[in-house]
C-alpha cells in the first residue's frame, strides 16, 4: 500500500513538473489572473467555508472563520496582486569599477513545484495563503490538506478547481503526509508542530529539498509593573477565545511582575468568567484534544500548581470547554514544556524583567513574544536580546494579520518566513545575472596582460 501511495503522489508530481516545464516563467498578467480567479472563488464559497468549518470542529463561530480565516486570506491575495509587478522586476546591483562595462542584477524566478502541508487549526488561511504566494511566484503547487478538516477540504477542492492546471490537492492521514514529505519537490512548506516538523525536515533532506517550517512552541507574555492591566486582560481573553486558543501564536504563559501580580490574577479570573457567556463559541477540535488539555491541567495541579476553571473540569467537553488559568506551574511540568494550543493560560510571578527573560530563555525559542510596558528601555531590551519569531508590544495576535510583515519562527519554532515580499522570495529562486557586451577587448587584456592585472589588483586590495 505504501508503495502504491508513493507512486500515486509521485505520478501527480510528474504531471505538475511537466506542466511547469511548459511554462517556466508565467507572465505578470497570467499570475495576476490566477490570483483573481482564486480570490473570486473564495468569495463565492464564503458561506460554504463557514458551514464546513463549523462541521469539522466540535463547533466553530462564524466570527472565527470569517475574521481569522477567510478575510486574512483575501487580504493577502490582494496584497500579492498589488505588489507582484514590482517584485517580478529586476533588482539592479553594482558590478564595481573592476568589472566595467558589465551590468549585474538579480531576478526572482519560479522554483518549480512547491509542496504544501497544511494544518487543521486555520484550514482555510494556512492552506490558501502559502498556495497563493506560490502561485504569485510563478510555481505549480501540490497541497496536502489536513485529515481533521474533511468538510473544509471539500470546499477548498471546489475553490481550487479554478486553478486545475496549476494545483493538485492531496488528502489522507499521517501515512500520506509521510509519503508526501519524501517527494522531490522544488520547495516544501510545512505548518504544524515542532515534532512533526523535524520529521518533515529529515524526509526533505533526502532529496535536498529546501524547506520552510512554520512551527509553534510556547509563546510568552511578559507583563511589567507599568503595564495597563485592563488592556492586558482583555487581550488575553481575546487571544484565548479566538479559535478556542488553537492559534500557533497565542500566548501560552504570562510572566507577571510581582507588583501587579495579585491584581492581575483577580481581574483575569473575573474576565474569564464573563467571557464564557459573551465570546463567540468555537470548540476544541475533538475529544482527543480536549482530553490532552485536561491532562495538562491535572498534571500541573498534581505538581503543586493552583488551577482556576471557569467551568467544572469533569464536565468539560470539546464544544463547551471554557477558559482556564494555571497559577505557578513548575517549569518542568508538562504544561510548561508542551505547546498548549487551547484556552488555558499559565501565570508565573517574576521580580524583574531580567527574571522574565531568564524563564523564556530556559525554554525553546518561541514563535511569538508579547511584551506589555511603556518603558522604552525594556522594549529595546526585549527587541534586541530575546529571540523570538516575532515581537508584539502592547498588543496581541495582530502581527500575524499584517500582510506586509514577514511571518516565521526561529530555532525550534521554525525556519524561513512568508507573508509580504518575504513570501514571494521564499517561493522564488534569486537568480544573479552578469551581462557584458560581445566586445573582445577585455578578453584580450586578460590574455596578454594577466601579470599586469595581477599587480594592479594586488596593490588595490592587498596593500
Amino acid at each position: 500500500m505504501t508503495e502504491a501511495l508513493n507512486n500515486s503522489i509521485k505520478d501527480k508530481l510528474i504531471v505538475l513538473k511537466t506542466a511547469f516545464l511548459t511554462e517556466q516563467y508565467p507572465s505578470y498578467r497570467a499570475r495576476k489572473q490566477r490570483l483573481k480567479r482564486l480570490s473570486k472563488a473564495i468569495i463565492e464559497n464564503k458561506a460554504r467555508l463557514i458551514d464546513a468549518a463549523k462541521a469539522d470542529f466540535s463547533t466553530r463561530s462564524e466570527y472565527d472563520s470569517l475574521l481569522a480565516d477567510i478575510i486574512p486570506t483575501l487580504s493577502h491575495i490582494n496584497y500579492l496582486s498589488k505588489h507582484l509587478k514590482k517584485w517580478m522586476g529586476p533588482d539592479k546591483r553594482s558590478a564595481g569599477l573592476e568589472f566595467l562595462p558589465s551590468k549585474v542584477w538579480t531576478e526572482y524566478v519560479p522554483k518549480g513545484v512547491v509542496g504544501i502541508i497544511a494544518p487543521w487549526n486555520y484550514p482555510i488561511q494556512l492552506a490558501l495563503v502559502p498556495l497563493a504566494t506560490s502561485i504569485a511566484a510563478g510555481n505549480k503547487v501540490m497541497i496536502k490538506l489536513s485529515e481533521y478538516t474533511p468538510s473544509v477540504n471539500v470546499i477548498i477542492k471546489r475553490i481550487l478547481s479554478v486553478l486545475s492546471d496549476d494545483c493538485i490537492v492531496i488528502e489522507g492521514d499521517a501515512d500520506v503526509a509521510t509519503e508526501f514529505s519524501h517527494q522531490a519537490f522544488d520547495h516544501l512548506f510545512f505548518t504544524g508542530s515542532t515534532g512533526v516538523g523535524k520529521r518533515v525536515y529529515a524526509a526533505a533532506a533526502q532529496n535536498l529539498v529546501p524547506v520552510t517550517l512554520e512551527l509553534g512552541g510556547k509563546s510568552p507574555l511578559i507583563v511589567l509593573e507599568d503595564a495597563n492591566i485592563d488592556k492586558v486582560i482583555l487581550d488575553i481573553v481575546f487571544a484565548k477565545n479566538m479559535n478556542a486558543g488553537q492559534v500557533c501564536v497565542a500566548p501560552d504563559y504570562a510572566l507577571v511582575h510581582e507588583a501587579i501580580y495579585d491584581a492581575f490574577i483577580k481581574k483575569l479570573k473575573q474576565q474569564f468568567l464573563t467571557s464564557n457567556t459573551r465570546a463567540p463559541k468555537t470548540g476544541i477540535l475533538n475529544e482527543a484534544h480536549t482530553k490532552r488539555l485536561k491532562n495538562l491541567m491535572v498534571d500541573a495541579q498534581e505538581r503543586g500548581a493552583k488551577v482556576y476553571h471557569s467551568a467544572e473540569l469533569e464536565s468539560l467537553n470539546s464544544r463547551d470547554f471554557g477558559t482556564h488559568m494555571v497559577i505557578e506551574p513548575p517549569l518542568d511540568s508538562r504544561i510548561m514544556l508542551e505547546e498548549v494550543f487551547g484556552p488555558v493560560m499559565s501565570i508565573i510571578k517574576v521580580k524583574s524583567l531580567a527574571e522574565a527573560k531568564a524563564v523564556v530563555q530556559s525554554l525553546e525559542a518561541p514563535l511569538a513574544c508579547y511584551l506589555y510596558t511603556s518603558t522604552n528601555a525594556a522594549q529595546v531590551d526585549i527587541r534586541q536580546n530575546l529571540q523570538s519569531g516575532s515581537l508584539s508590544i502592547n498588543d496581541m495576535l495582530f502581527q500575524v494579520a499584517v500582510s506586509d510583515l514577514p511571518f516565521g519562527g526561529i530555532g525550534s519554532s521554525g525556519m524561513g518566513s512568508y507573508h509580504g515580499k518575504e513570501g514571494f522570495i521564499t517561493f522564488s529562486h534569486c537568480k544573479s545575472v552578469f551581462q557584458s557586451s560581445d566586445n573582445i577587448w577585455r578578453s584580450k587584456l586578460f590574455s596578454k596582460y594577466s601579470h599586469v592585472i595581477k599587480g594592479l589588483l594586488t596593490r588595490l586590495y592587498l596593500r
